[in-house]
């Protein structure tokens, strides 16, 4: 039997033993997803190391204080949209979305989860009382986690500005507690051999100091795991603007990053680029998460890809 039918076989077995998994085409990193379960296990050829992630994007944690009455006159109307009930996305029940962010929380302290991906909108709008909310429930976890802003998590309607002006000004009013010392725009974690890389597009566009930050982490030797929070558009191929051009980038290096975690949708989705898989979660303001399993690839795998 040649390494090929070999690794065809490994893979038929793994699927039948997990359930209903789609498993990716390319032997380098292998995803098993299963969306059914919101779940995937990632298997990297020549590394060692396990890690339980669970990404939580689009909260929409919305906390309304005296204190900040002059502001919620810009906060009024999605303030209104996301603090009564809202049906859960499987389930016939329907919780706030404090509920639900606290039951996403309790079942990644259940399943033992050790790194929580944090991809914006976590807040509904930059409410310091808000932010407080989060953070104290994060913190409460005992989990470690990794933040980027989505477009929510710095906007109040009808305030004048830019997006980049607005996003820089409620990141140094507000968010700074979520980033826990790091840089807002772009950052790297190396967390048991994988590189979390945070790029924030949440202006719907990206700068070319992101670019180039992108750049060097892709000459470092770890696997990158990306972070944003607007997904990334693939079969744009032919467009220009900065977004188009990264995401060309991240295609043509997708034996280097080998997921990316978004939100903004609010819906479940994950689509294959080469090596890569993009992974959008339904909202936790619907009670939704998803956790992914980083483990080694088997010896078999590991060998085909070299």
């Amino acid at each position: 039997m040649n390494r090929r039918n070999f690794l065809a076989g490994v893979l038929a077995a793994l699927v039948l033993a997990l359930g209903c998994w789609t498993v990716n085409a390319d032997p380098k990193v292998i995803h098993l997803v299963n969306s059914r379960n919101q779940s995937a296990t990632i298997l990297i050829p020549g590394t060692t190391n396990h890690l339980k992630l669970m990404h939580i994007t689009d909260a929409h944690i919305s906390v309304s204080v005296e204190q900040e009455a002059a502001m919620m006159k810009q906060g009024e109307r999605m303030h209104k949209a996301y603090t009564g009930t809202r049906r859960h996305f499987s389930q016939d029940v329907s919780k706030t979305t404090f509920a639900y962010l606290d039951d996403v929380l309790q079942r990644a302290k259940k399943e033992h989860v050790e790194l929580l991906l944090l991809t914006g909108d976590i807040v509904n709008f930059p409410s310091p009382a808000s932010v407080e909310y989060v953070c104290d429930r994060l913190k409460k976890t005992g989990i470690p986690w990794l933040y980027i802003a989505g477009n929510h998590d710095w906007h109040y309607e009808g305030l004048p500005g830019t997006p980049e002006s607005l996003r820089k000004t409620w990141i140094e009013k507000s968010l700074l507690p979520l980033y826990q010392g790091r840089n807002p725009l772009f950052y790297s974690e190396v967390i048991q051999g994988i590189n979390f890389v945070g790029i924030d597009n949440s202006t719907l566009t990206v700068s070319q100091e992101q670019a180039e930050f992108l750049k060097a982490q892709l000459a470092r030797p770890e696997p990158i795991i990306l972070l944003s929070h607007i997904p990334y558009r693939f079969s744009d191929e032919g467009k220009n603007g900065e977004m188009a051009t990264f995401a060309r980038t991240l295609a043509a290096n997708s034996s280097k990053v080998i997921a990316i975690f978004a939100g903004h949708i609010h819906q479940a989705t994950f689509s294959f680029t080469g090596n890569m898989c993009q992974y959008t979660s339904q909202a936790c303001f619907d009670g939704s998460s998803f956790v992914a399993e980083i483990k080694p690839a088997p010896a078999a795998t590991a060998a085909t890809s070299k």
